[in-house]
């Protein structure tokens, strides 16, 4: 694994943490997790935005778990 993918990991690890962490302390119920997605899909469209004017590819949909079993 390359030093820019290590860091991406743990950046992408550290936000998870401090997700679940926030979601713990303030109450895990859906008015605040749909708060948390809102901003979060904010900040997604800025760094895809970003990215094309870079020439980077990104994915290009949010990766959401699916209710289907």
């Amino acid at each position: 694994m390359s030093d820019e993918m290590l860091t991406a990991q743990d950046l992408v690890q550290q936000g998870a943490v401090h997700a679940v962490s926030f979601l713990l302390q303030h109450g895990c119920n859906e008015a605040t997790a749909n708060q948390m997605l809102e901003s979060l899909r904010a900040n997604a469209g800025h760094i895809r935005e970003e990215a094309a004017r870079r020439g980077k590819s990104l994915f290009k949909q949010d990766q959401v778990a699916s209710s289907e079993s």
